[in-house]
């Protein structure tokens, strides 16, 4: 082997060895990304279920600590106050039901269709995971002296009022119903979904099932079908 195919084979050897180790370190930060991620979703879960229990103003870190039997010093790691616990659960609910609402709507051709699909997934929502829709007092209670969450609130609201108008606007436009007051109309429509979710949250006692099935006849009730000419 000449001295050439020699120093070939030794940078080749030395490239490769560089290569994996940058693979290798690249699998390690993303398991340790995936780590975060996952330790992030437990302390907000555990952050839940005792702002469920004992409300917010009651609850500490500690309480958050050992419902999931977590260190205290984890939580402080990622979260530095339990305020920034409470910006994260409530970003989190409003990523979810955000997603959820346009999956659930996206495939649906009528108004009529999307806005009942709404409905219909809100209260299977509040069946499915009422502890997460009970935060919601939470976020509504913190709202008063927090301006972060009042302007989060808000910008969750005009949202909503942004999908339910574009429905009552297509619904009009396709003589689908008709809207006298699109504002009014829109803001009665959140209203009731968002009353809803209180009084289960208060009474945990509602038979929702029972309204599941109901929520085509109620989107009639208020925006009563055009006859077709």
């Amino acid at each position: 082997m000449t001295p050439e195919q020699e120093l070939i084979n030794i940078l080749t050897s030395q490239y490769v060895k560089w290569l994996v180790s940058c693979i290798d370190k690249g699998f390690v930060m993303a398991r340790k990304r995936e780590s975060a991620q996952v330790r992030r979703s437990q302390i907000i879960e555990a952050a839940k279920h005792c702002f469920q229990k004992k409300g917010y103003a009651k609850s500490t870190i500690d309480d958050i600590a050992s419902e999931y039997g977590l260190s205290k010093g984890s939580i402080y790691w990622y979260y530095p106050s339990k305020r920034d616990i409470l910006e994260d659960l409530f970003r989190h609910w409003m990523d979810e039901t955000l997603k959820g609402v346009y999956a659930e709507i996206s495939d649906l051709k009528t108004a009529r269709d999307k806005l009942v699909r709404m409905g219909e997934f809100f209260i299977r929502s509040l069946i499915e995971d009422l502890e997460l829709y009970s935060s919601m007092l939470v976020f509504w209670g913190s709202s008063y002296e927090d301006d972060f969450m009042r302007e989060r609130i808000m910008d969750l609201y005009s949202q909503y009022d942004e999908i339910v108008k574009s429905l009552l606007s297509q619904g009009e436009k396709n003589r689908e119903f008709s809207v006298p007051d699109k504002e009014v109309y829109c803001t009665l429509l959140i209203a009731m979904i968002e009353g809803l979710i209180i009084r289960q949250a208060v009474s945990k006692a509602l038979d929702l099932d029972s309204m599941l099935r109901e929520v085509g006849n109620i989107v009639d009730r208020v925006l009563p079908p055009l006859e077709k000419s």
